[in-house]
């Protein structure tokens, strides 16, 4: 199977993962208030791993709802079977099905499915990224110009204090500010053009796997604010932004409003 065939088919298992994001689901809570999972969750993500595993035999997974199985493999499969889970209990469609596939732990296909505005985004790795099969590139905004995305961290409220004073300090400086509720979908968007920041605290892995790929192909920066390289064995303070003078920007706002890494957790 070539590279494109494959993430063809990818693409395709993604876009009909969507369809089990039925109306007709169960809610519970995963320990706070903000955290749930659906029974749609667990409809997507059972699906998708029936279906990736049968495209790539002995290929491995960390999955937000399922975890981890992936000692050893060549191929690694992140699923967030319905990012913006939030938003999709309340029907306010902002939410998607997010896929990355990563060889030797380094990032190589991403896919994201946006059934709400049936907008399909993709990349490969050397490939480029596009959006229902046109290329798609970031925005050439400067910092000032930006509009800056960030979530604020809704899983770990004891990090309020330090996400407002980013958020003031960044939105002092940028054009404006954006909470969309699925850091995939504000990734996508920056890919696309239509926003150029990006910042969370507090992210686990499955949250930026695709994204990642997609920003980059796209010709935009992702970073770990503490760490020289992106780990993907636990929750990181990660950034994105449409091009390196404004990653390192946003990177020295938010190491001035929070240089411990106190908002880091150990394990996913």
């Amino acid at each position: 199977m070539t590279e494109n065939v494959l993430q063809q088919n990818i693409e395709e298992i993604v876009r009909e993962a969507a369809s089990f994001m039925t109306r007709d689901f169960t809610v519970e809570s995963k320990g706070t208030i903000a955290n749930q999972v659906t029974s749609s969750d667990v409809a997507v993500e059972r699906f998708l791993k029936e279906q990736l595993t049968r495209l790539m035999p002995g290929s491995g997974f960390i999955a937000e709802e399922s975890g981890e199985d992936h000692a050893g493999v060549e191929y690694l499969w992140m699923i967030d079977p319905i990012d913006g889970t939030a938003n999709y209990v309340r029907d306010l469609a902002c939410s998607a099905v997010s896929v990355g596939l990563y060889r030797n732990m380094e990032p190589f296909i991403g896919v994201v499915y946006n059934p709400y505005r049936s907008e399909l985004f993709s990349a490969r790795r050397g490939a480029g990224a596009t959006c229902n099969g046109r290329p798609i590139h970031v925005s050439d905004c400067d910092f000032a110009h930006g509009l800056f995305c960030t979530s604020l961290s809704c899983y770990h409220k004891e990090l309020a204090h330090v996400n407002a004073q980013i958020l003031e300090r960044v939105y002092a400086q940028c054009d404006d500010f954006r909470r969309f509720g699925s850091a995939v979908i504000e990734l996508t968007a920056l890919a696309a053009g239509r926003a150029e920041l990006f910042s969370e605290l507090s992210l686990s892995p499955w949250d930026h796997a695709a994204g990642r790929v997609i920003v980059e192909e796209a010709g935009g920066c992702v970073a770990s604010v503490y760490d020289e390289s992106i780990d993907y064995g636990r929750q990181i303070s990660f950034i994105a932004a449409n091009n390196r003078e404004n990653l390192e920007k946003l990177r020295g706002i938010i190491l001035e409003a929070a240089p411990e890494r106190a908002a880091e957790r150990d394990e996913v």
